[in-house]
């Protein structure tokens, strides 16, 4: 009799609690009157008994069934939330990769397109945190009317994803409206008007071997082009990809490069025009990693400005520079010797303090040295950077202006900084055949002689700059034309040779 409980529970598991208490009903009636107590004295049930039997059948199949129904709609609810974004009545990045998952087992080629709104975060913190949200999820409509109920996801508070199929609908042109509609106008909500950035990301998915969340980070990757705040739709480019991986991956290597001597100095001749002499060198900083790859400064410096590292790069150059300046006086050569030095370092007494130490343990003087400054990094009125500048100027430090001509505010902030020399930028020797940029250089060197000062060009690298120079009477250049950057030997012959020459 107990085996009937097999085909009342299995009926109410694949077809739910009516079918199971329809089942259980029939089970309690082939159990009941029609079957007899005993057979051979046809002696029947008592009916109290098999009524009683029937209405357990019923209720075990109704109630097998309705918590089975129960539970699955619970579990269906709880898939729902996991699919659902916290922030907004949105899937979330799990539906997301289920849904690109199912579009590449289909063949379908299709365009990921992320939207980040660059500026929420300040939204939310300094105006209103409701109104951050109300911006992202009226965003968010628009996108679902233009692309579809289904095809926009939240992945954080400030990131929105569409997933557009390619199936002749111009989605790229309609984001770009929106996004230009929201760029170009403020928001004005809750009392607010609010200006947004945002940058787009675009990958296109044409097939191959690739995970849900490669094609996501592809996506993301694309938007990391252009500045932070800058708003604009962007396409993958593999090229910015391989790059990031390779800042990643020199980044480790950069914070042991000084332990296991990887970084070294080169030093690049500055020539003195009038006398066709060598008048000094700048100090450059080169970093062969492993003892093999040659990683460029334009590689290697920004990380380490990004993670903290620059402080001991500075401060290895500068130790190394001061060491091979009393070598070379003990040879007789008498230079001057440029530092590239940020302006933070600079501001920091700790720096200052520390150099002066490195120079008073070694037989070299602080008038050997001539500290170079970008322009571009000077910042006009900035009392207590312009107060320090006089202050290595008073200890007989030489203080170079670097890459001038490329800042915002050239003649401003230099007015006001006791600088020696005024080093002319690269951009300006590439075109000095340029009538118009030849006047612009022969205007900065009147400039600097007019306040007693001396100029430099750099990056000379013809023999037709170097005439023009000559006749706008620039003071030194130093570029490929004469030398590329030595080492420390190289340098020693070249100056030996060059010097006596110049004879």
């Amino acid at each position: 009799m107990h085996l009937m409980y097999i085909p009342i529970v299995l009926s109410s598991l694949f077809w739910g609690s009516f079918v199971g208490l329809a089942v259980g009903t029939i089970c309690g009636i082939l159990a009941g009157p029609f079957m007899p107590l005993d057979v051979s004295l046809g002696i029947m049930q008592d009916p109290i008994n098999w009524i009683s039997r029937l209405i357990m059948f019923s209720f075990i199949g109704f109630l097998t069934g309705y918590m089975i129904d129960r539970i699955n709609k619970l579990n269906e609810e709880k898939q729902e939330r996991n699919l659902k974004s916290p922030f907004y009545n949105l899937p979330n990045d799990r539906k997301l990769f289920y849904d690109i998952e199912n579009s590449i087992k289909s063949g379908k080629h299709f365009k990921l397109i992320t939207i980040k709104l660059t500026n929420l975060q300040e939204i939310e913190k300094y105006v209103d945190n409701k109104l951050a949200y109300d911006i992202v999820d009226d965003l968010a409509q628009i996108l679902m009317y233009y692309c579809g109920e289904k095809a926009v996801y939240s992945y954080e508070k400030d990131e929105l994803i569409v997933l557009a199929c390619e199936d002749g609908v111009d989605y790229e042109e309609k984001i770009k409206s929106v996004l230009e509609h929201y760029c170009d106008f403020p928001v004005s909500m809750n009392d607010y008007k609010i200006r947004l950035s945002l940058k787009a990301g675009i990958y296109v998915y044409r097939g191959g071997d690739a995970s849900p969340i490669e094609i996501y980070n592809k996506a993301r990757i694309a938007y990391e082009q252009g500045e932070v705040k800058e708003s604009g739709v962007y396409y993958y480019d593999a090229g910015l990809e391989n790059k990031k991986k390779e800042m990643q991956d020199i980044t480790g290597a950069l914070l042991e490069s000084i332990k296991r001597n990887e970084l070294f100095v080169v030093y690049q001749p500055k020539i003195d025009v009038a006398n066709n002499r060598i008048s000094g060198v700048e100090a450059l900083v080169r970093w062969k990693r492993n003892g093999e790859n040659l990683i460029g400064p334009n590689d290697f410096i920004p990380v380490a400005e990004e993670i903290g590292f620059i402080d001991k790069i500075s401060k290895f150059v500068f130790n190394t520079v001061t060491s091979q300046m009393e070598i070379w006086k003990s040879k007789g050569i008498n230079i001057k010797c440029s530092v590239n030095t940020s302006v933070n370092e600079l501001i920091h007494d700790d720096y200052t303090l520390w150099a002066n130490g490195i120079i008073s343990g070694k037989n070299v003087n602080r008038s050997d040295f001539e500290i170079e400054i970008t322009e571009r990094a000077i910042a006009y009125d900035d009392r207590k950077f312009i107060e320090k500048m006089h202050y290595l100027k008073e200890l007989g430090y030489q203080l170079s202006i670097d890459d001038f001509g490329t800042g915002y505010n050239s003649l401003m902030s230099v007015g006001e900084i006791p600088f020696d020399k005024l080093k002319i930028d690269k951009y300006f020797i590439d075109r000095i055949s340029n009538t118009e940029i030849a006047e612009l250089a022969r205007l900065f060197i009147e400039y600097a002689h007019t306040l007693g000062k001396t100029v430099i060009a750099e990056g000379v690298e013809t023999r037709e700059q170097l005439i023009i120079l000559k006749k706008l009477k620039c003071d030194e250049v130093q570029g490929f034309y004469y030398s590329k950057p030595l080492l420390p030997k190289e340098f020693e012959e070249l100056y030996m040779d060059f010097n006596q020459v110049g004879k």
